[in-house]
């Protein structure tokens, strides 16, 4: 006979000013979190402690205020979409069709397309603007003047609540008018590890130094993703560039070559390090071109992991291993941050409790 798991697991964490996801392979059916540093201070009016049970709203929970004069605990109901998020990353929903006002194809960090929208909810805002600092991944839909990014994935960052966000690995194109709609990616693929999508292949050529990095030898071709990639040096991975126009994508000699990878997160020309760098010689090839403004395709030119060099990954001390095919889902739950939250603030200590119920009558 099998017999379901009863018990707790706990743990602590100090917060970092964002959002905290806690594993919990049990599963859980209620969760307590105490904030030790509101708790122990002097003062009030921030959140001390918080519950949350399943079968509560999604993104809410109960606060315990700590009152300003008696230093009693307040109760009340969490701010919408400010508590607990019960999470099963096997389950990669995208979020709600949001709607794009304009693109403007240089207004981010790096050059980067800058996304202009009267909503971000669901990304975490970024404080550190110019920074190689994703704040989660969207799927860009049907946006007029810019349909050759329709259907990609992307990781942003800078997000500006309710304002705009950075297409942060993409490159320059030219602007583009809305309508257009967005939806957030909570989750990578299940498994990884997953193909990635093109944005910029960079050659370097003989004495030239891209962006003051000396390391990239000659002819290497230098490619940026347009999602955070995750690969490993080491790594094989096969190239898919289609032929869709003379301007996209280019570099047709690259298509269906393998390569291995030799480092990672080298800084790109326009800044960003969301790249890898592969031991292909594409000196003589023709330039790689991402269509700059809408452009019919029958595909993305993407990156296909297929298998390790393990010669190359001893040298470089990574896991030989790192073309595995590993199961990535996770169960969990997520705790907002803020002074009404559960993660709370910049350097708050947090104790929690979870608890997974032998039965559950909701």
């Amino acid at each position: 006979m099998s017999v379901l798991f009863s018990g707790t697991n706990q743990g602590r964490f100090t917060s970092t000013g964002a959002a905290e996801i806690i594993q919990i392979r049990s599963d859980l059916d209620w969760m307590w979190v105490m904030n030790q540093t509101v708790s122990y201070a002097a003062g009030a009016g921030t959140g001390a402690e918080f519950y949350w049970q399943r079968g509560f709203t999604q993104g809410r929970g109960t606060i315990y205020t700590k009152t300003s004069v008696t230093g009693a605990l307040a109760n009340a109901q969490i701010a919408a979409a400010s508590g607990f998020y019960l999470i099963d990353s096997s389950v990669n929903v995208p979020g709600a069709s949001t709607a794009i006002t304009s693109i403007t194809g240089n207004g981010g960090a790096f050059t980067s397309p800058l996304v202009l929208t009267g909503n971000t909810q669901g990304l975490p805002v970024t404080a550190v603007v110019g920074a190689n600092n994703p704040a989660g991944v969207v799927r860009i839909f049907s946006t007029t003047g810019a349909l050759q990014i329709g259907g990609m994935d992307f990781t942003v960052a800078n997000v500006v609540v309710n304002t705009s966000f950075d297409l942060i690995y993409m490159r320059t194109i030219v602007n583009a008018a809305g309508p257009g709609t967005y939806r957030v990616i909570p989750f990578d693929p299940l498994y990884y590890p997953v193909n990635r999508l093109i944005t910029k292949i960079v050659v370097a050529t003989a004495g030239t130094v891209l962006a003051g990095n000396p390391a990239l030898q000659a002819d290497e071709a230098l490619v940026t993703l347009s999602v955070t990639h995750g690969y490993t040096v080491g790594q094989v991975v096969r190239f898919i560039i289609p032929t869709v126009t003379a301007t996209a994508f280019g570099m047709t000699e690259l298509n269906g070559l393998t390569g291995t990878i030799i480092a990672v997160g080298d800084t790109d020309a326009d800044g960003s390090t969301n790249t890898i760098r592969v031991d292909i010689d594409v000196s003589g090839f023709t330039a790689f071109a991402f269509p700059l403004t809408a452009s019919p395709r029958s595909t993305f030119a993407q990156i296909v992991p297929v298998g390790e060099n393990t010669a190359e990954a001893l040298l470089a001390n990574t896991n030989i291993l790192g073309d595995s095919t590993t199961n990535t889902g996770y169960i969990g739950i997520k705790l907002q941050s803020g002074t009404g939250s559960p993660a709370g603030v910049t350097g708050d200590v947090i104790y929690w409790v979870a608890g997974k119920s032998f039965s559950v009558d909701n």
